[in-house]
């Protein structure tokens, strides 16, 4: 908003300037005063992209900590093996305090909200995600409709809420079309198959067939599209599972995934 303001004051001051105290035309003069307002927004585009690269790189910087720690973590564990459940506690409330650390270094970005009318919603896309990774739904769910939905994580994870908050099939299927069908390539593998699970779980297998179809082609022949593909057209919709794809499918916690357990070495005697 303050972007437009000034480049339209600077304009108006520079146009001013060149034809009251200048020999410069009318004509000239507002078209150095044009000149002027782009030039004014273009530099501050570039100092707000300064500004939040130097941001992006502080939150890096937590997820980097935090993914060492909890990998750090995990190989004690496989040394000096905890119960199951103790273990999970653990790995939760260290990936917990590294999103409350993401969270708080997100107001860096507040005094750069009245220079981007956008970036407000991109932070608050970045804070719903998060609060959503900390299973706090309905302080995530409270942003969503102050958030902009351009990337395939945002996109699942308000999908994955509308599923779990009963919403009628017509407002996911109206959202999907919308935002996650235009998906290509790696990026179509997630929307596509998350889907395809909700038409499963209402029991509207025709219409999951042709949601994976489609991915098959968007998504370059993605395995795990393919297999459930194969295996609702062949009638064998139990096996139906997204399991393949891994920690990106479960992060979306609709399902629970199967945690091996960690064996207790044998302690041997001499």
């Amino acid at each position: 908003m303050l972007t437009l303001l000034f480049g339209l004051l600077t304009g108006a001051a520079v146009y001013f300037i060149m034809s009251s105290y200048t020999e410069m035309g009318r004509g000239s003069a507002i078209a150095l005063g044009v000149i002027s307002m782009f030039v004014f927004q273009i530099i501050v585009m570039l100092v707000l992209r300064k500004a939040s690269a130097r941001i992006n790189e502080k939150l890096q910087t937590i997820m980097q900590e935090t993914s060492a720690k909890m990998q750090s973590m995990q190989a004690q564990f496989m040394r000096r093996p905890v119960g199951q459940k103790l273990m999970v506690q653990l790995l939760e409330k260290e990936q917990n305090a590294g999103l409350k650390k993401l969270i708080e270094a997100l107001d860096l970005y507040k005094p750069l909200y009245w220079w981007n009318l956008l970036m407000k919603r991109q932070v608050n896309t970045m804070r719903m995600i998060f609060l959503f990774q900390m299973k706090k739904f309905d302080e995530a769910d409270a942003l969503m409709d102050k958030c902009v939905f351009f990337d395939a994580q945002s996109i699942c994870v308000k999908m994955a809420r509308m599923y779990k908050r009963n919403e009628a099939p017509e407002a996911i299927d109206k959202f999907f079309r919308k935002k996650g069908a235009k998906f290509k390539g790696e990026n179509a593998v997630l929307p596509r198959s998350l889907y395809a699970w909700i038409l499963v779980k209402q029991d509207r297998i025709d219409d999951a067939v042709k949601v994976l179809a489609d991915g098959k082609t968007k998504s370059g022949g993605n395995e795990v599209i393919a297999r459930n593909w194969d295996l609702l057209v062949n009638k064998k919709v139990k096996h139906f599972s997204n399991s393949g794809l891994g920690e990106a499918w479960y992060a979306l916690m609709l399902e629970e995934p199967k945690i091996q357990k960690i064996r207790q070495q044998p302690v041997r005697y001499r």
